[in-house]
């Protein structure tokens, strides 16, 4: 009887709590689906039913009055914003009210997760973005390009052996498999120094390691999952992301690479070295040339991010061996998933848009004849169609889903609707997301978003574009600071691609394309796969 009777009372006990717990939104005025008990909002995600697209789209489409929906992200209360002048609010004019991202790992059991820019929050992160921010310059890109043509020829030699040795004189590539190695080649060289062909020796050591880092594999969407629902568990646990031996392997590459530098004063103009100059405080804003000065505008695309007044502030924090290999690894993932993501996706729209693929070839051939077959950062930069592909590329399948933002001090967001009474107050801790996924396929900015059309991006059409609603980069401070290297790097890409090969659907490519509900980035569902055969 008494066990029955403690039993009756934990039961209630824990009723109480959870219907406390997910009375949140209701009990001011902001609506969100109903929840499961535990998973709270989470459920379909969880359990592979749905992708985070869909499930995104489903506090977008179905709240069209709204303009802040309510999720549970298992207990946690969430916000997801449909308003675009909301999303400016938060990311640019209140800025210091959302400075920070959601954490996941400890510093101690987790350090190159937990201090690498995106990680980093308050001053630290301002820091840290100041140090870093002169790294990626277009000038000190435009150093990298050669180690990119590199990679791209040494990919265009493998390509060709395995056409050559086919019986049908073409091949069937998984393209997601095509530029993951092709980003790690590139990360390799431009961010570590070395010289890797993923291609040829498929099981290298760097490759693998970088895969284990990026990738999220069962046991880390398990840890992701137990982190999100019950952080105080994950740090009792000491649960880590990265195992230790990937963590040791790239704080060991990276320390190693910088002291063998130093001992033989060696200077490679790639992120190694940027990262050494970093810490004797020999970065700066005031290295562009003439020609940048005068171009500033467009010298990189029409999806790049500009440095905002935090990146550009001078800081004299010296910072630790830890945190500088911290750095190189989020540029390793960053290569891995979000760069080598927006190749694989500009292969699948171009097989299945031979007239986009033939135009675009037709420019890049008569770039490579002007040039004498010579590849440089200003010519990529001229080729104005390409800019237009990449710029419907990551509109149709942008790198990251949302754009997080936790709060760090209580913030009004005003009413969630036109008839609330209220308004409502988010509390310090809890967490915003700005869906990107759904303002890039909403039909109110981009007509026919399911249309692949680079047009939307040419000079006449351009100026239409609701900057708020274009966002593959993020938005504010907080904006990748990649994006010029990212963008460079994938139109050197798809330039000595097209330039070698045709790209048509391969049968294995799964129609009409769908995103896999088993990965948290965006991949289709049954792979990337297209056809390639040589150009006559």
């Amino acid at each position: 009887m008494i066990v029955l009777i403690w039993t009756a009372v934990l039961i209630a006990v824990l009723m109480l709590y959870l219907r406390k717990s997910y009375s949140r939104f209701s009990d001011h005025g902001v609506k969100n689906p109903g929840v499961v008990p535990f998973f709270g909002n989470m459920s379909r995600v969880f359990f592979g039913m749905d992708s985070f697209a869909t499930d995104l789209d489903m506090y977008y489409n179905n709240f069209p009055e709204e303009r802040f929906v309510g999720k549970y992200e298992f207990l946690r209360p969430t916000l997801i914003v449909r308003d675009l002048d909301v999303v400016k609010k938060i990311m640019i004019k209140d800025f210091d009210y959302f400075l920070d991202h959601r954490g996941f790992t400890d510093e101690k059991g987790d350090p190159l997760f937990s201090r690498n820019l995106f990680s980093l929050k308050g001053h630290e992160w301002r820091d840290m973005r100041s140090t870093l921010s002169p790294a990626f310059t277009s000038a000190k890109i435009k150093l990298m390009v050669p180690f990119m043509e590199e990679v791209g020829e040494q990919m265009i030699r493998a390509l060709k052996k395995k056409i050559n040795d086919s019986p049908k004189n073409s091949i069937d590539i998984d393209c997601k498999d095509l530029t993951t190695r092709y980003g790690s080649d590139v990360i390799a060289s431009c961010a570590f120094g070395l010289k890797v062909d993923s291609l040829a020796h498929e099981n290298n050591k760097f490759f693998l390691m970088g895969k284990n880092a990026s990738g999220f594999l069962l046991r880390q969407i398990i840890i992701f999952f137990i982190m999100s629902a019950c952080p105080i568990v994950a740090n009792k646990l000491k649960l880590t992301l990265w195992p230790k031996k990937t963590q040791d392997f790239f704080i060991d590459l990276v320390l190693s690479t910088m002291k063998d530098r130093e001992a033989r004063r060696i200077i490679r103009p790639d992120m190694i070295h940027l990262l050494m100059e970093a810490k004797k405080g020999r970065l700066s804003h005031e290295d562009k040339d003439s020609s940048e000065k005068n171009n500033s505008d467009c010298d990189a695309g029409f999806a790049t991010v500009e440095e905002s007044d935090v990146g550009k502030k001078k800081t004299d924090r010296v910072w630790s061996d830890i945190d500088l290999v911290a750095q190189a690894t989020i540029f390793l993932i960053a290569g891995f998933e979000g760069v080598s993501m927006g190749m694989s996706f500009a292969l699948h729209e171009l097989a299945l848009h031979p007239d986009v693929q033939g135009r675009l070839y037709r420019e890049i051939k008569e770039h490579d004849v002007k040039n004498g077959g010579k590849l440089s950062y200003t010519s990529i930069q001229d080729m104005t169609y390409l800019d237009m592909v990449v710029s419907e590329v990551l509109r149709m399948w942008p790198p990251g889903f949302a754009l997080d933002r936790v709060c760090v001090k209580d913030y009004n967001m005003g009413r969630p609707n036109a008839k609330s009474t209220q308004d409502y107050i988010v509390r310090k801790g809890e967490i915003i997301w700005a869906p990107t996924w759904c303002f890039h396929h909403d039909p109110k900015y981009f007509p026919n978003p399911e249309k692949f059309d680079p047009e939307r991006f040419s000079d006449e059409n351009k100026h239409l574009i609701n900057p708020m609603a274009y966002i593959p980069f993020g938005l504010g401070p907080r904006n990748c600071i990649g994006s010029r290297f990212a963008l460079c790097e994938i139109k050197v890409f798809l330039y000595q691609i097209l330039l070698h090969f045709e790209v048509s659907p391969s049968v294995k490519l799964q129609l009409p394309a769908r995103l896999s509900v088993r990965s948290f980035n965006p991949r289709l569902a049954g792979g990337h796969w297209a056809t390639f055969k040589l150009r006559a």
